[in-house]
């Protein structure tokens, strides 16, 4: 006996390969999910502030995630493009799905004449607001 282990059987690498690859899968579409959710439930929450003021009645004040990008539009008062406000957020600028939320917000802040989007894709404090 030499005290090596027995060798793997090939069958058994692969099948462990595949679940590995199957669990992994799962993960990537579950992520995608629930970033699908948050977006969606934000979005909710914006249409339900809109219909509250639509309607006359004191809407709730900003969410927090409006409320942080404001002040970092605040602090940098030249404007920051999109991927800017998300590192700034510490968000991670690389996930489409992050930068294009945070974008939604900003249109939605611009929407709202709290922010400014002098030029495309850069966003500013509305300068009465500043």
């Amino acid at each position: 006996m030499t005290g090596r282990p027995p060798p793997v059987p090939d069958q058994l690498l692969r099948r462990l390969a595949d679940d590995r690859d199957a669990a992994r899968a799962r993960v990537e579409r579950l992520t995608a999910e629930l970033a699908e959710a948050r977006h969606q439930l934000e979005r909710l929450e914006v249409t339900h502030q809109t219909l509250l003021e639509l309607a006359g009645a004191a809407g709730p004040p900003l969410p927090p995630a409006y409320r942080d990008i404001l002040a970092v539009l605040a602090d940098n008062p030249g404007g920051l493009r999109t991927k800017d406000v998300a590192l700034a957020l510490n968000l991670p600028a690389t996930s489409k799905n992050t930068v294009e939320g945070v974008r939604a917000k900003l249109k939605r802040l611009v929407g709202r004449d709290l922010a400014e989007e002098p030029e495309s894709g850069l966003f500013a404090i509305k300068r009465d607001n500043a």
